[in-house]
């Protein structure tokens, strides 16, 4: 999906009120933000190829910088290729994940790109205040409706290249873009089936 095809899909949103409170505000803030940006800024945040994105990004780290360096509530983006690839339904080759935990050879994450644009926004308003209220234990994480479908666990060692760390003030338009490459199923699949998961 094109940049400005985001953009409109999320103007109808708010404009029907789909999207409602913060996550509103988060929408609103994307397109503004996008508007503003120039030059090198611009061109990184309007791809939409993962290859690109991933080439014109400078806060890099190795993969088992996750476990040493990230906080619970962090983002990052990767080229992942599963161990289990075979015998999954589909996939995200490009995952954008918030860390929820990690231990010795994987690691934990909510992967945004399973659901579509909207529920992206509603999601990462209700994760950042759990977290902003303390460190929340999967107990409460879990009570958020539209986390099930994103839970996923990954492998340090199946990460292909360096990972991408979002930068804190990069998350609401991180979400946003259409950096997901799903194998064996379409995006409108696989964001209808994780609709149907809450």
């Amino acid at each position: 999906m094109a940049v400005t095809s985001l953009l409109s899909t999320l103007a109808k949103a708010v404009a029907k009120g789909e999207v409602k409170g913060r996550a509103r505000r988060s929408a609103e803030w994307f397109r503004e933000k996008l508007r503003g940006l120039k030059g090198e800024a611009k061109n990184r945040f309007s791809s939409t190829n993962p290859d690109k994105f991933y080439r014109e990004s400078q806060n890099k780290i190795a993969p088992m910088g996750l476990k040493r360096r990230a906080e619970l509530g962090d983002l990052f983006c990767y080229h992942y290729d599963p161990k289990y690839k075979k015998t999954l339904p589909y996939y995200d080759m490009f995952p954008l994940i918030m860390l929820i935990g990690a231990d010795k050879d994987t690691f934990l994450g909510c992967n945004f790109h399973y659901l579509n644009p909207r529920f992206r926004a509603i999601l990462l308003d209700k994760l950042t205040q759990k977290i902003g209220e303390g460190m929340p234990n999967w107990t409460k994480l879990s009570k958020i409706r539209e986390i099930a479908p994103t839970i996923k666990r990954y492998r340090f060692d199946h990460i292909d290249k360096k990972v991408i760390q979002i930068e804190e003030d990069e998350k609401e338009m991180a979400i946003f873009l259409p950096l997901e490459r799903f194998k064996k199923a379409s995006k409108s699949s696989v964001w209808s089936d994780s609709k149907g998961r809450f």
